[in-house]
Order: structure tokens, then C-alpha cells, then sequence
């Protein structure tokens, strides 16, 4: 290769090809919206042209490419001449496209291998756990040391998956699946060599082989684990596709929508996280029963190498092309845009990362960030505790039936399978409309307007069943852990109707974190649908490229959580079942979730009012409104048409105020961005500084106002009935209600009779009165 026009050796502020390096991209149309081939790339200067002309006596390094003019042939790069200006790389080379735009059966096919991995961690776990008894038989484990295993593997598993998820939005999500397993999978060997035959007690290498393998194997899985629940939302997106949004209107054409919704996928994974330990129990009770417990780790080597296989014939969700993301940077007048790889430190500083560690830092800052609110944080807690008590309700049960009602491994290993089996009949559950009680159609008319009334959507109820239900559930089966003579079958079912509302609590709060901190609408050039002449909406329907990254960080605090409380329920549950027994180990655990189910509720209820529309925006909505509801009505005779106009809003909102509670009023919810973007927050204010502890304030001045109308409300009931038992009183004293109205006539008639007579007369029938009271008092 030769270099026909000499140029001095570019320094390190520009590239190969003679611009200027920057990380600003001047596009010259809005993102989202650009027609293929469309839009060139702006350069700063003159670039110093390469052409290819190649030495003849050199050896040929490369075969003929069928487009020789665009020919790498082992180069770094070619400049493209005046007359391929119209050259376009979408055009030429045929991109896959984005995960979320894939067919139906490649996305079931892809989420189903996500949820068969998350089942890994699961089984894993049981089988441990089932075979527990024998591990301890073998190497003569006095101390109780076995059981720190699954608890160093919770530990190990906390990690990654706390702080080291937006890893994969540099990388893809493939390279930490499959090395994660490829390092797992050895270490089993170790595990079961230490359990291969019976050990003596005193030689310790055995119990710290076991141990410690573990906690390296739950390590390395981490990395895994942090990958299979953002698969479902590269998959679908982070929507639930709910038809009645609370205070917004269902628009198609949100790109929040793009992926068609998680649906019934949520609650499959959510089994596959709680579920699936119980059948790892029984896979390890029927093991020990027949095999030595050393087979229970060539059973879990040969389950890995399968989920193995699965994710190296499952595609890529998240491929080079779409591990970079694009954000709006303002300076002064000038408006351009950065593409950069990642997403996290580009979401949080406009700004894309130089290598991996700055992406990890940012990452770590939105995790501390999330963590301050409230609101999100009891959420955190109540979901974690969820994991943490299925964990333990399944040793416990399993414990129950061995020691007091005398079961073999396999029958043990069965009841336990009942947590499982409740958990499972919970997932139809999570396809809406089964609960929901708003069937009414129809634009609303008139009355209907000013009439105050509650949707009952499904998510409402089934967050109300949990809520209420789970709590008490957890108390009834801790009443039942008594042992004989109470038949063993009741503590069976309770055991899978906590297992059945665990698996709902668990998929309504992840519903939830998706509704409040999904903020992919927000982002620039991602807002509201597409403005253009064409009649086909659906083909220039925006696409969503985001991996949510306040949602992957929420679920990773979650998941990071609930490892550590299933750590500590594992190591802990055995100690509180010795030393204060099984219903007393239940008790405390349920006691606990009652109060976190009361902080729950008060986290949803929605106590204050919040504008979320800025004043001048209020003109055009209400036109959006009245253009609606006459389009509906249009709609009712039959008449088709188009949409009416609708403004350029943020958000689909029903009214310019909406009613929020403490998780939506945390500083990194979409509806805090919205007011931020509408710039409704005062600067100066603490709502802009200390937002989370407005937040507080807000809800300690809503407590101190209702505490005073309950207060006011109750003096007030305690004044009337003061008031009534003093009448009650004065009419016991008096005289019985019949006698009283027939003194009272005998008065009128007795008055009307002395009208005509002097003012003694009057005096006289007053003083018949007083008499003949007294004559009734003393009949009485």
C-alpha cells in the first residue's frame, strides 16, 4: 500500500483518516427517525486520501473478494473516493436486527433457554441442600460445617451480580454466560471428590475443599446469573403492556411498548429463580437415597453442560452493533449527539466510557443512587426477604417431615416439591385481564366524569393479594410445624400457598420496578411517535434500543439482596430450628414479613398530588382531550378515522397533575425525570437538592395531616356520643318516651284550655306540669 499524497504523521488529536477525533456526532437528522442511506457524517477537514496499489512481486495475502474496490486485504481501514460518496454500509452489509424486533418462535426460544438457566442457580442449590445429610455423614461433620456451603455459594453469587451487571453492556452477554459455566463446571469435580468416601473427622482438607470450591463456583456462576433476567427485557422490553395505566393513555406506539411485553415470561423466570431450588431437593433426596452423595455433583456437571449447550445455539441479544447507545449533549446554542459504547456511563454523564472500569464505576453510582430512595428501598428489602423465606421454608419443611413425621429422603423430597408446585399455578396469574374487573367500554359521558371511581385492575388485585395474604399465610404454616398429631398434608399445602403467593409477590414487585424506572420514552429522540405523511404508523414505529439501565440496576440489587438473606437463612435456619424449634424459626420469619408488607403498602398508597404537565402545555392537552373523546364517540357510530392530533408530551398523562405515592416520588423514578425534563422543579428548592428526603417530608406532612383528622374526627364522635348518653341519661331521669309525649299533649291541652285566662292561669298549668311529672316520676 502506498500513500500518493504526503502528509506529516497525525498527531493523537485526530484519526488515521485525517478528522479530527472527537466524541461528538453532528447528525444531520434526528435519531430514530432516519431513512436508511440517508445523512452523511460531518468531517472537520481534509483527509488524506489511501488508495490500493499493491506491489506485484509481493506474495497474494488474500483470495479475490467479489467487490474488489471495497477490499480490506488485511488493511486497518480503506478511504472511500468522491465517486463512493453514495456508498452506505447498512445498505451493503445486512445487520441482524435488534433482539426486540426478532420473530416470535427466536424469542421464545432465547427466553426460554434465559429461564432454563436461571434454573441452573436454583437446582444447583436444592441438590446441595437435599444431600446435605449425607455430605455431613461422610466427612463426619460434627460442627455442622456443611451447611456454610450453599452459603458461601449465596455469597459468592451476590457479588457479581450486584455491582458488576453493566459489564455486559460493554461486551455482550454471551462471553460471561459461557465462561462463567466453563469455570463452574471443574469445579464440581473437587465437591465430589471430597464426598467420594467416608473422611475422618480430623483431617480438615476435605471440609475446606468442599467449601471453598463452592464459594469460587458461586463466584464465577455471578457472572452468569447477571445476565438472564436483562435477556428477558432485551427480549421484550421493561413493559408490562398494561391497558389501564394508572393516570396515562395507552399508546401503541410508545417505545417503551417495543419488544411486545414481558407478559407470562415474568412469571416464568420468577419460577425458574424460586421454583426450581425445590426440584433441585428432590433431585438430591432421590440421589442419597440410592447413589452416594458424590453423584449428586456428577448429576449437576451434566445439568450445566446442558444449559451449556442451550446458550451456545442461543443468539446473541445484545450484539456489537447495538452495545452503543447515543445521547443528546447541549452546549449553548449548538445540539449535538455522542455515540459511544455502554449505556450506563452515558446515561449518567452524557459521556461513553474509555474502558471497562469507568462503565463499572458508573455503574456502582447508579446502584448507591438507587439505594437512597425510600420508597425503592423497602421494595429491595420486602422482594429479597420473599427469596430469603422460600429458602428457608424449604430446609424447614424438609426437616419437619424427616425428623418428626419419620419420612424417607424421596417422600421428603416430594413434600418439599409442594412450594414448587404452588409457585408454578401462580404463573397464568401474570397474563392480564384474568383478575381485572374493569370490562366496562365506551367513552365515559358526563356523570361519569365527576364520579370518583376505582379501576380494579389485575395488578391491583394481585397486589393486594399478596400484600394481605402472604403474611398470614407464613404465620398459619409456622401454627402447623408442630408435628404430630397434626396430619403432615396441612403443613404440606401451606407450605405451597406461600410458595404460590411468593412467586406473585415477587413478579408483581419486578412489574412494578419496570412501570416506575423504565425511562427509555425519555431518552433523546426517543420521545412520543413518529410525526410523518406516511399512512403505515406501525412501519416507521420508533425502536428501542435501551437495556434500561435503572431497571437492570434495580433488579441486580434485588437478585444481590436476596442472595445475602438466603445465605443467612441457610446458615441460620438449622441453628433457630435447633435452639427454638421450627415453629418459633417460622414465627420470626413471618413476623418480619408482616412488618415489611405493612411498609409495602404504605410505600404504594398514593397520598399526595404532583403536576407533572408545565402551564403552558395545558391549553394543548386539554384540546387533546376534547378531540379524543369526540373521536371515541365518532368511533361508537362506526365512523373509522386516524387519531386525532395529540401534542408533543412526555409521557401519555391523563391530566396535568397525578397522583403519586413514596416509590414514584424517588429521585431516579420516571416521573422525577419527567418533572426534571418539564423543569417543574425549583432549583433552589430541596425537592432538586435533597429529593428523596422532600420525598419524607412530603409523607410526614401527609401523616401529621391525617393523624389530625382522625384525631378531630374522633373527639368529635366521642362529643356526640357524650351528647347522646347524656339525652339517653336525662330521659331515664325523665319520664319513658309514651308517658312523656302524653304529658306533653295533656300541657298543650292544659295551655290551650287557660289561653283565655290571666297570666295565673298560665302559672297553674305550668305547675300541673311540674306535678304531674313528679306523679310519673314516682309511679316509676
Amino acid at each position: 500500500m502506498q500513500v500518493q499524497q504526503h502528509a506529516e504523521q497525525p498527531d493523537c488529536g485526530q484519526s488515521y483518516d485525517g478528522s479530527q477525533v472527537t466524541e461528538e456526532i453532528d447528525f444531520n437528522v434526528g435519531f430514530g427517525v432516519r431513512q436508511r442511506g440517508g445523512g452523511e457524517p460531518s468531517r472537520n477537514g481534509g483527509g488524506v486520501e489511501l488508495q490500493d496499489n499493491p506491489d506485484p512481486d509481493l506474495p497474494q495475502t488474500s483470495k479475490l473478494r467479489r467487490h474488489p474496490a471495497f477490499s480490506l486485504r488485511g488493511k486497518h481501514h480503506v478511504s472511500l473516493n468522491e465517486h463512493h460518496k453514495g456508498f452506505s454500509l447498512t445498505r451493503s452489509n445486512k445487520r441482524q436486527a435488534i433482539a426486540r424486533d426478532w420473530s416470535p418462535g427466536r424469542k421464545w426460544f432465547v427466553a426460554s433457554v434465559a429461564c432454563f438457566s436461571t434454573a441452573l442457580i436454583g437446582i444447583l442449590v436444592g441438590i446441595y441442600a437435599g444431600e446435605t445429610p449425607a455430605i455431613q455423614y461422610y466427612i463426619v461433620d460434627f460442627h455442622h460445617y456443611t451447611v456454610l456451603g450453599n452459603v458461601f455459594f449465596f455469597i459468592g453469587l451476590s457479588i457479581p451480580t450486584f455491582i458488576f451487571w453493566p459489564l455486559p453492556l460493554l461486551h455482550g452477554r454471551k462471553p460471561y454466560i459461557l465462561g462463567s459455566m466453563s469455570i463452574a463446571m471443574p469445579l464440581l469435580f473437587p465437591q465430589a471428590l471430597a464426598v467420594g468416601t467416608f473422611r475422618s473427622p480430623y483431617v480438615s482438607t476435605y471440609r475446606v475443599g468442599l467449601i471453598l470450591s463452592r464459594a469460587v463456583m458461586g463466584f464465577a456462576l455471578g457472572f452468569a446469573n447477571m445476565n438472564f433476567k436483562g435477556m428477558l427485557t432485551d427480549l421484550f422490553g421493561a413493559s408490562l403492556q398494561s391497558m389501564h395505566p394508572h393516570q396515562e393513555h395507552v399508546d401503541e406506539f410508545d417505545v417503551r411498548r417495543h419488544g411486545g411485553g414481558m407478559g407470562v415470561w415474568l412469571g416464568l423466570w420468577t419460577w425458574s429463580a424460586l421454583g426450581s431450588i425445590g426440584l433441585g431437593f428432590l433431585i438430591g433426596a432421590v440421589i442419597i437415597n440410592h447413589l452416594p452423595p458424590a453423584w449428586g455433583f456428577y448429576v449437576s456437571i451434566c445439568i450445566i453442560a446442558f444449559v451449556m449447550l442451550l446458550n451456545v445455539l442461543c443468539p446473541e441479544v445484545r450484539r456489537s452493533a447495538f452495545r452503543r447507545s447515543v445521547a443528546e449533549v447541549v452546549n449553548g446554542q449548538e445540539v449535538s449527539r455522542r455515540l459511544a459504547r455502554g449505556e450506563v456511563k452515558m446515561h449518567m454523564v452524557q459521556s461513553g466510557p474509555k474502558w471497562w472500569g469507568e462503565e463499572f464505576h458508573y455503574g456502582v453510582m447508579l446502584t448507591l443512587k438507587m439505594l437512597r430512595q425510600p420508597g425503592f428501598m423497602v421494595m429491595a428489602v420486602y422482594v429479597a426477604w420473599i427469596y430469603g423465606q422460600m429458602v428457608l421454608n424449604i430446609l424447614l419443611l424438609g426437616a419437619l417431615m424427616s425428623k418428626n413425621y419419620k419420612f424417607t429422603s424421596p417422600r421428603v423430597g416430594a413434600s418439599v416439591m409442594a412450594i414448587p408446585i404452588g409457585a408454578f399455578c401462580s404463573i397464568p396469574f401474570q397474563k392480564a385481564g384474568l383478575f381485572s374487573r374493569s370490562r366496562r367500554s365506551g367513552p365515559p359521558n358526563d356523570d361519569q366524569t365527576f364520579q370518583k371511581k376505582t379501576s380494579w385492575t389485575s395488578h391491583m388485585v394481585r397486589r393486594a393479594i399478596f400484600i394481605l395474604v402472604l403474611p398470614f399465610a407464613g404465620i398459619g404454616y409456622a401454627l402447623s410445624a408442630s408435628g404430630p398429631p397434626v396430619p403432615f398434608i396441612i403443613p404440606i399445602l401451606l407450605a405451597g400457598l406461600i410458595g404460590f403467593l411468593s412467586n406473585l409477590a415477587m413478579a408483581e414487585c419486578h412489574g412494578i420496578i419496570m412501570e416506575t424506572f423504565d425511562t427509555s420514552d425519555l431518552q433523546p429522540g426517543m420521545t412520543g411517535r413518529p410525526r410523518g405523511s406516511s399512512g403505515d404508523k406501525t412501519a416507521n414505529k420508533r425502536t428501542n434500543y435501551s437495556s434500561f439501565p435503572r431497571v437492570c440496576s434495580a433488579f441486580g440489587i434485588t437478585q444481590g439482596l436476596g442472595y445475602l438473606i438466603a445465605a443467612a437463612a441457610s446458615g441460620v435456619g438449622g441453628v433457630l430450628s435447633r435452639h427454638l424449634g421450627q415453629q418459633a424459626a417460622c414465627g420470626v420469619m413471618a413476623g418480619i414479613l408482616l412488618i415489611l408488607s405493612l411498609l409495602l403498602l404504605g410505600t404504594l398508597v398514593r397520598f399526595t398530588e404532583v403536576q407533572i404537565i408545565p402551564d403552558s402545555k395545558k391549553e394543548e392537552m386539554d384540546r387533546y382531550h376534547n378531540a379524543r373523546r369526540a373521536s371515541q364517540l365518532r368511533a361508537q357510530t362506526g365512523l373509522e378515522e386516524d387519531e386525532p392530533w395529540r401534542p408533543v408530551i412526555i409521557g401519555n398523562p391523563h391530566h396535568h397533575t397525578r397522583r403519586m405515592c413514596l416509590l414514584e416520588l424517588g429521585s431516579m423514578s420516571r416521573f422525577s425525570e419527567i418533572r426534571k425534563k418539564n423543569k417543574l422543579v425549583d432549583e433552589k428548592s430541596l425537592e432538586a437538592k435533597h429529593p428523596n428526603r422532600a420525598a419524607l417530608e412530603a409523607l410526614e406532612t401527609k401523616l401529621k395531616e391525617k393523624e389530625a383528622e382522625v384525631v378531630a374526627h374522633v373527639r368529635r364522635s366521642l362529643s356526640l356520643s357524650r351528647a347522646s348518653s347524656r339525652a339517653s341519661r336525662r330521659s331515664k331521669l325523665g319520664a319513658v318516651p309514651e308517658q312523656g309525649d302524653l304529658g306533653g299533649h295533656r300541657e298543650m291541652l292544659d295551655s290551650r284550655g287557660g289561653s283565655g285566662r290571666s297570666g295565673k292561669g298560665s302559672g297553674r298549668g305550668k305547675g300541673s306540669k311540674g306535678r304531674n311529672l313528679s306523679r310519673v316520676q314516682d309511679a316509676g
